[in-house]
């Protein structure tokens, strides 16, 4: 009976000593406990998405409400990666509105500035505000900073580096030297399609078909058009579609336009204002029906 009873004690001992060796084990392997809460910033970094979405496809009302939640957010939790990312998109919602707001696209500029030094990256966020600050001289008529050490800090970074791509397009066309400046708009456009940034393709080869037209290349700047409207369909983009149109009208009746241009023309302002119409765009859909009416 007694042994038993210790050979009982035995296996029980054997048993506590294997649980505790699982129990160890268990606890070592276990995940460490994370020393970073990220709710708030994933929040405010999917609104600052969505807004510059917005800016894009011509939402500037939507695009606005965005970045204030987001500003309030990034505020909370003291990231100024976040507070730069706010105000440089606000600083594009304001060159997009029709007239730009320089002065206060400046102003943003300026206000992202005063975050940089705090910022994970104080070098690349550097570059980044000096490419919002190239747009903006660029809207002034004007532009004298060097592109291409920006270009040399965010290389690696697949979605500014198709940016400065743009903006060099735009550099170049303030210059008159719409060769160059198709180049860079066709590079983008190349580098967003790459990347799969759909909602930024259509803008590079709507101005790649501006820098073709000003260089006197009507074809040219048609076939940029249909890559515009093509890209822009994909992104379902209402309103950059009716302007794609309206663009195409503009093209084809430059110069001594056939009666067949004309007629096309007709076409391209007429169906510009049907899409501005299903959009409530009524502005832009009078001006658009207004260039058809001079055609017939």
């Amino acid at each position: 009976m007694k042994r038993n009873n210790v050979g009982s004690l035995r296996l029980s001992k054997g048993r506590l000593c294997i649980v505790a060796l699982f129990l160890l084990t268990a606890c070592s392997s276990a995940p460490k406990r994370s020393m970073q809460v990220s709710t708030i910033y994933s929040s405010a970094t999917e609104m600052i998405e969505s807004a510059n979405a917005c800016i894009l496809s011509g939402d500037y009302e939507k695009a606005g409400f965005f970045l204030s939640a987001a500003e309030n957010q990034a505020m909370s939790i003291d990231n100024y990666d976040l507070l730069t990312a706010a105000a440089l998109a606000r600083c594009s919602l304001n060159l997009s509105l029709n007239p730009p707001q320089i002065e206060t696209a400046q102003k943003y500029v300026d206000y992202a500035k005063g975050f940089v030094k705090n910022c994970s990256d104080p070098k690349k966020q550097q570059a980044i505000v000096e490419l919002s600050q190239a747009r903006v001289s660029i809207s002034q008529g004007s532009y004298s900073g060097n592109l291409e050490e920006i270009k040399k800090v965010l290389k690696g970074d697949d979605y500014y580096s198709s940016q400065v791509l743009q903006v060099e397009g735009d550099v170049y066309k303030l210059k008159n030297d719409y060769a160059s400046a198709d180049k860079s708009y066709t590079a983008a456009a190349k580098a967003f399609t790459d990347n799969r940034y759909l909602s930024e393709i259509g803008i590079c080869w709507y101005k790649a078909a501006q820098a073709r037209s000003l260089a006197g290349n009507k074809d040219g700047a048609l076939q940029a058009m249909e890559q515009a409207i093509y890209y822009d369909r994909a992104a379902e983009n209402s309103l950059a579609l009716g302007a794609d149109y309206y663009a195409v009208g503009l093209i084809l009746t430059k110069g001594n336009a056939r009666e067949s241009e004309k007629e096309r023309a007709r076409q391209a302002f007429t169906h510009s204002a049907e899409i501005y119409t299903a959009v409530n765009a009524n502005e832009l859909a009078e001006r658009s029906r207004n260039a058809a009416k001079e055609l017939q």
